[in-house]
């Protein structure tokens, strides 16, 4: 069976399947850290809610730029002989997710492996065998947390398509920020031509202008895609009016009215589309946040290790 791109590119980090050796006894293993545990600097690797970006730290601060070359093997022998620990399986994923948001941009152009990125970013073990679309609050941690790590890319339209189909898989009309680069995606733009009363697509590539009466089709070269120049010189095709399919501004408002208020908003919520729609907003939102601030805390808990470090 043809192995997908995210197995591929997976399969580049971690290298072929080896003999495995004899598990090595180690004299006085520390013992595994449980959930909702403080994390000190003895417990980073091994706690699994470390963030990802207290782990990149840590290993930028201890070993620089080097480990971003090294193999999922070397990195982790190296970790675990310098720090005297072991490494939470979660964490080993947080750690591969977090070189990957260093080392390609394939994370902003390819839909599988952002998929796989942002759940192991989110502490959960991506399935490299089947379709495994996150829901929003895994998203929006997600993004947040890869923005965080390195927020030097913008997001390329496959990417943008793969979360705008996540938002309306939900049935969420606005995407609001940090996914505000995939909104027009979900709002789907469209046009409507006066001459022709042609309704098509205005996403990209669409360049304003109608591609019946600008002749896209009718050239030489009809999968140029570009207008034919004596109709664009006739004023064909530019006689559009313009909507939406969804649109975000009912639900933008309403989520943002809810977003301000304080306390308990279950008596606030009504059973309309776009209070529906607004409170999976703020559930997602709440997540991302909790996340941020479990980071917060994180970095003021560990300062002075991390800039010992």
């Amino acid at each position: 069976m043809t192995k997908t791109a995210a197995e591929n590119f997976y399969d580049e980090l971690v290298g072929p399947p080896a003999e495995a050796a004899p598990p090595e006894v180690k004299e006085e293993a520390p013992s595994p850290e449980l959930p909702g545990r403080k994390i000190s600097p003895r417990s980073v690797f091994s706690h699994p809610d470390t963030h990802p970006y207290v782990l990149d730290l840590a290993l930028l601060k201890n070993f620089h730029l080097d480990w971003l070359t090294w193999l999922p093997e070397t990195l982790f022998r190296e970790v675990e002989q310098t720090f005297q620990t072991s490494i939470a399986e979660v964490n080993k994923l947080k750690i591969l997710a977090t070189q990957t948001l260093h080392v390609t941009d394939m994370f902003w152009d390819q839909w599988e492996i952002f998929e796989k990125t942002i759940w192991a970013l989110n502490g959960q073990t991506p399935r490299l065998d089947v379709f495994q679309p996150p829901d929003l609050p895994i998203l929006f941690a997600g993004v947040d947390i890869a923005h965080a790590i390195n927020d030097d890319h913008t997001y390329g339209e496959e990417v943008s398509r793969y979360c705008a189909a996540v938002f309306l898989n939900e049935n969420v009309f606005y995407a609001a920020p940090p996914l505000g680069f995939c909104q027009k995606y979900i709002s789907q733009p469209y046009y409507v031509c006066q001459e022709c009363e042609k309704k098509g697509s205005a996403l990209p590539p669409f360049d304003g202008l109608c591609s019946s009466c600008a002749g896209h089709f009718d050239q030489e070269h009809p999968f140029s895609f570009k207008p034919d120049p004596d109709a664009v010189r006739r004023g064909h095709g530019k006689k559009l009016s313009f909507g939406q399919a969804y649109d975000p501004e009912p639900t933008r408002k309403r989520f943002e009215q809810l977003n301000a208020m304080s306390g308990d908003l279950a008596g606030s919520i009504k059973e309309t589309v776009e209070d529906i729609q607004a409170a999976k907003l703020i559930t997602a939102v709440d997540y991302m946040n909790h996340k941020s601030q479990q980071l917060s805390e994180q970095l003021s808990s560990l300062r002075g290790w991390l800039e010992m470090a």
